[in-house]
């Protein structure tokens, strides 16, 4: 174990204690790597510690996984690790707030599926690290899958991967009675919505009976600013209009009798705005389910994403189930440093 065996912060610096803290991985993908903590051990302390190493090992994996027979204090261990918190307005989402820091994971119903995707892909900001909080574990499924988006570089073809680097995407999302845009952007001022999609590139488009859709282009292939990896940084397999299937059309729809594409919640277009052919986004999204990999949870576990090198999704449920969310630093402002 090394640096990992022993515990070097609080009462405990200096005492021997092999295993205190122990690496382990639940698939062959190593997504997450793991840190199985005795029941002994100051968790909070111990990350604190070896920061800079998880970091490392952050880096390398994409997403970490603490798992302690105590439930460790969310807020403590996200300081210990980062701290520098972001908000969520704005986001494809549909969350609730859960103090001032944290949210609630996807309100999508629990019969869907939510597809595999990189928070804020489709914005030109991100957070660039995630933090998940096991609250309530579930009993009947309900993971929080991970994928690789370094191996989905590898493994989708060239000439879809260099199409759609030379061509960039174009996100359209509407704001209609179901994921209201007062709900996402946490204001019921048009001006406060309109100021922050300026700061974003977004264009605006106000409509009938206060529904808003937007307008952004995005690069669908990103640059890792600590490890200098491509990584597969888009949405199109996700929000494109083929993969609305019936459940999530009537689950996200604007309104019951909705018929104008456009209007729905989310839709993808190339940057010129022309449609992408639903064969490209099957093959994409063929892909990704291939490189996609789970772990389930246990009460108390906490989930560390680098937000650029995986992503993420959720299995469907039955049952209770509550995974709370922090996200922090913004891309656009650390520029990675501390990513």
């Amino acid at each position: 174990m090394g640096k990992f065996s022993r515990l070097e912060s609080g009462a405990a610096a200096g005492a021997a204690a092999p295993e205190l803290v122990r690496r382990t991985t639940y698939n062959s993908a190593q997504l997450p790597l793991a840190y199985e903590a005795d029941a002994d051990v100051d968790l909070v302390a111990w990350v604190r510690e070896h920061r800079k190493e998880l970091r490392d090992d952050l880096h390398q994996h994409g997403a970490l996984l603490f798992r302690s027979p105590v439930r460790p204090d969310f807020g403590a261990i996200v300081e210990a690790f980062s701290g520098d918190l972001v908000d969520y307005q704005g986001g494809a989402a549909i969350r609730s707030r859960v103090g001032e820091t944290t949210y609630t994971a996807s309100e999508y119903p629990e019969e869907l599926e939510i597809r595999q995707h990189s928070e804020f892909c489709y914005s030109n900001d991100w957070p660039m690290l995630l933090f998940f909080q096991c609250d309530i574990e579930p009993q009947d499924r309900g993971q929080t899958p991970l994928t690789d988006n370094r191996a989905l570089m590898e493994a989708i073809p060239e000439h879809i991967r260099e199409c759609f680097r030379e061509r960039e995407l174009l996100y359209v999302r509407g704001y209609g009675y179901n994921r209201t845009w007062q709900r996402s952007y946490e204001t019921e001022s048009r001006e406060e919505v309109e100021k922050l999609c300026r700061a974003e590139g977004r264009r605006v488009e106000w409509g009938d009976e206060d529904q808003l859709r937007t307008y952004e282009r995005r690069p669908a292939i990103a640059r890792h600013p600590v490890t200098g990896d491509e990584v597969w940084f888009n949405y199109a397999h996700g929000f494109h209009i083929s993969r609305m299937d019936s459940g999530i059309r009537e689950a996200l729809s604007t309104a019951p009798d909705d018929a104008d594409d456009q209007l729905w919640p989310n839709n993808v277009f190339w940057g010129d705005g022309s449609e992408i052919d639903a064969e490209t986004i099957s093959v994409v999204n063929d892909i990704v389910e291939r490189h996609t990999v789970q772990f389930d949870w246990q009460d108390g576990d906490v989930l560390v994403v680098d937000n650029m090198l995986a992503a993420h999704g959720r299995r469907a449920f039955s049952g209770p189930r509550r995974i709370l969310l922090k996200i922090a630093e913004s891309y656009a402002s650390t520029q990675g440093v501390k990513a």
